[in-house]
């Protein structure tokens, strides 16, 4: 029996035609899509969760001051540790986990020669030595888990790391040489690549002991277990059930204050656990940032599965009046409700397996344009359960939105009705109308987001940042700094070279020891912080508000150059010449430069204090010509390898650095472009199909027509304009709320565009063209037929 509702399904899928490929292609679309977007919003939602115990694993995050002064950041001091470890009952492991920035170039020997390599910073960590007892997610290859540093010359790393350094992965006992000290490390185990979905992506780990061996004090405190000055690692606790976070917060908070015997309003940090399992999607103080974007792209995949679903519908309730006959035939010779109801359902089942398997061989041709756009490796395997798992789960959800109504509707038409070829009722034309104008809402709402997201792309590409970020190089000199500069400065292909303490975007890291006159005793005053050479200023084009630049002298290392907002901020009136101490430096602001925008503008810019010690600066910024960068690099990578022959040479473009941290943004405008595109393609597939069906509906009227004189033109209109009727309104539908989400996701940005009338006129004129190019090509397909032809047949 079942057999046979396979054989009457393909049967009218076939004699479906032209209705049947569109109804499988735009739902084999809309699921190859839907279900990339869904793997990713999976993978998100998955962040670190593969750690057991997961749940009571904790990272401490410090928050500073209030109002203009309030920070959050997610380092804490390395004794915090200690504290939580010793004095905190129910806290059952502590990590930390800090970036090495000591040493990155490494020498080995495979058998074959010594190899040297350079890895980045954020590829290394110190971490203590129970890390693996925490984080048991991360699966231990080769080596003891329990004790992979059995000695602070131990090193452990993923098995990447060793085919790069050893050439296999079975490196347990063998020896690399760390150039930057001379020190020797045995490699004691290795660990499987980290996973995608951790927030922690390190691949080289070196143990605590270490770390506390050479760490050379910090003011008054001479070991790094005391160091509560420096905000330098990453604190992971795992709590016993029944502790509240928020309260193991508070108690650390109060352990710095003994330990630092501060008293109640002094400045100083607390401290706020955040759950490890959020980590990846919200910030430190909470904004939930990466789980906006995660309900958006979610959100999105549910809307083009609903566009795919109601093609589905408005094709197969429109084509109902010529399977009514059919329904109404095998009705009266005995067809039960139910019956018909499961042979409908086979039909669509059977229509959407072919559109699932359609989808299928899209999904592995978008995989790799899926992998740049997402910068995700873990690839859409049909070998992976979890696969199959969402795969079937959108075939249910497509088939509860788009199967079930078609077969319940068909099924229960009235057979006498049916026979007088009147199964189609006025209800379904009307419901048609409604899915059309929701189908047209959605599309146009994703494109008035791509012309929004647009908007503000093209704002942060083209907004002033108060400096010239334009052909501009940045590499790490060290104490050759000011050889280098020296000698650089010779080439014709360099404008300009300068020397700092870090990169002008992100790279001077900040403090809240400051001090000046009026300063109020509970004030947490943290600002960012950069060490310049005398000619930093007016190379990047940076100008003065008042005051003047650092001269080069001796008298520089005293003198203080802050912007606007930390003036602002601060309070202090008439800054030139005023007292103001930085660090264990007492000076005198000599100059107030304009803001410059060195972080994401969904931050506010920060407080910047500039200061001139050039003995310090290690970081060479040099400034091409543009045309000759090439020639510059080229210059610079000569005096590297005279001196390090061994060592890589690396530099990055400022521009390129700047430009990173709108990665989210970019992808985010590239993912609405791509839904809006597709959603607009689904959408005319359906409107294609319901204007043939009428056109074909309506064959003998237009014969008519014709016959009495109605010109070409005015059949096309005839048989446009109800449509554009309900394309008008879906645009109606989708602005308000358009507006309002767009709004919404702009309120995340410090600087942001204002959203402008003609955003909302272009994409519903878009929406209009394209539903109008649609529907005129059967419009003037059917306005062209011979009249003699359409009346002849009955």
């Amino acid at each position: 029996m079942f057999s046979n509702y396979i054989k009457i399904a393909w049967r009218n899928i076939r004699s479906g035609g032209g209705y049947s490929v569109l109804n499988i292609g735009g739902l084999a679309v809309v699921l190859a899509v839907s279900v990339l977007l869904l793997w990713w919003v999976k993978d998100e939602l998955s962040f670190d969760r593969f750690h057991a115990d997961s749940n009571r694993i904790y990272r401490v995050n410090a928050h500073f001051g209030k109002g203009d002064d309030e920070r959050f950041w997610s380092g804490t001091p390395a004794p915090i540790a200690v504290a939580a470890a010793n004095k905190v009952p129910g806290v059952e492991q502590v990590v930390r986990v800090g970036t090495v920035y000591d040493f990155r170039t490494f020498r080995v020997n495979d058998g074959k020669g010594p190899k040297t390599f350079t890895e980045q910073y954020d590829d290394l960590a110190f971490v203590d030595e129970n890390f693996l007892n925490l984080f048991t997610g991360f699966a231990v290859r080769n080596g003891n888990p329990t004790n992979p540093f059995p000695s602070p010359n131990s090193v452990v790393m993923t098995e990447e790391m060793a085919n790069k350094f050893f050439g296999t992965s079975e490196a347990v006992g063998k020896t690399l040489t760390v150039l930057d000290s001379n020190r020797v490390f045995t490699v004691s185990a290795i660990l499987a690549n980290m996973p995608d979905n951790s927030s922690l992506q390190y691949k080289v780990f070196f143990p605590m002991s270490l770390r506390k061996r050479t760490f050379g004090g910090n003011g008054d405190w001479k070991r790094l277990d005391d160091d509560w000055g420096n905000y330098y690692f990453r604190t992971f606790l795992k709590l016993s059930p029944t502790l509240d976070p928020a309260a193991i917060g508070k108690k650390l908070t109060e352990l710095q204050a003994i330990a630092r015997n501060t008293k109640p309003g002094d400045p100083s940090s607390d401290y706020q656990l955040q759950a490890l399992t959020q980590s990846h999607l919200y910030e430190a103080d909470g904004k939930d940032t990466g789980m906006q974007q995660v309900r958006m792209l979610g959100l999105i995949a549910l809307l083009l599965l609903s566009i795919g679903c109601i093609n589905y519908i408005n094709l197969t309730t429109a084509r109902a009046t010529r399977r009514a006959r059919e329904v109404g035939v095998r009705k009266v010779i005995g067809a039960e409700s139910r019956q018909l109801l499961i042979q409908l359902m086979v039909e669509s089942l059977l229509t959407m397996g072919i559109a699932l398997l359609v989808a299928v061989v899209l999904i592995q041709l978008l995989m790799p344009y899926y992998h740049d756009l997402t910068n995700k490796k873990l690839g859409f395997s049909l070998l992976n359960p979890e696969v199959w798992a969402l795969l079937i789960g959108a075939l249910v959800l497509t088939i509860g939105l788009a199967g079930l109504y078609p077969a319940i509707m068909m099924s229960s038409l009235n057979p006498i009705r049916s026979l007088r070829g009147r199964g189609a009722q006025s209800g379904q034309a009307g419901l048609r109308k409604v899915l059309v104008v929701t189908q047209f809402a959605l599309a146009t709402g994703l494109i008035i987001g791509t012309l929004v997201i647009g908007e503000q792309l093209r704002y942060i590409r083209e907004r002033d940042l108060g400096f010239d970020k334009e052909h501009t190089f940045v590499f790490y000199a060290g104490e050759k700094a000011q050889q280098y500069k020296r000698e650089l400065e010779k080439e014709s292909s360099i404008r300009a070279v300068v020397t700092a303490t870090g990169g002008l975007v992100g790279g001077g890291g900040s403090t809240g020891d400051t001090d000046w006159d009026g300063k109020a005793p509970e004030r947490s005053f943290i600002v960012d912080q950069l060490g310049i050479s005398h000619d930093f200023i007016p190379a990047y084009g940076m100008k003065m508000s008042l005051g003047k630049n650092f001269t080069g002298t001796k008298a520089d290392s005293t003198s203080f150059i802050l912007n606007e907002t930390a003036i602002k901020q601060s309070g202090i009136t008439n800054p030139i010449g005023k007292r103001f101490k930085f660090h264990q430096t007492e000076g005198h602001i000599i100059g107030v430069v304009k803001d410059i925008s060195t972080a994401s503008i969904r931050s506010e810019i920060q407080p910047m204090v500039l200061y001139s010690i050039p003995g310090d600066n290690g970081i060479m910024h040099v400034k091409t010509t543009g045309q000759q960068a090439s020639q510059a690099i080229a210059a610079a990578e000569r005096l590297w390898k005279r001196d390090k022959p061994e060592q890589a040479f690396e530099y990055t473009f400022l521009d390129e650095t700047y430009n990173r941290m709108y990665r989210t943004e970019q992808r985010t405008g590239q993912l609405f472009s791509l839904f809006a595109g597709v959603a607009i393609l689904v959408c005319c597939l359906g409107l294609f199909g319901l204007a043939a069906f009428t056109a074909e509906q309506r064959t003998k009227e237009i014969g008519v027509r014709k016959v009495l004189g109605a010109s070409v033109t005015g059949i096309v209109s005839l048989l446009s304009k109800d449509f554009l009727k309900l394309v008008l309104i879906g645009i109606l539908v989708a602005t308000p709320v358009a507006w309002y989400i767009m709004s919404q996701w702009l309120q995340d940005f410090a600087y942001k565009i204002d959203m402008q009338w003609w955003m909302f006129v272009l994409a519903g004129l878009l929406a209009v063209g394209i539903a109008l190019l649609t529907v005129s090509y059967q419009s003037v397909k059917a306005a062209l037929m011979n009249p003699v032809k359409s009346l002849k047949t009955e």
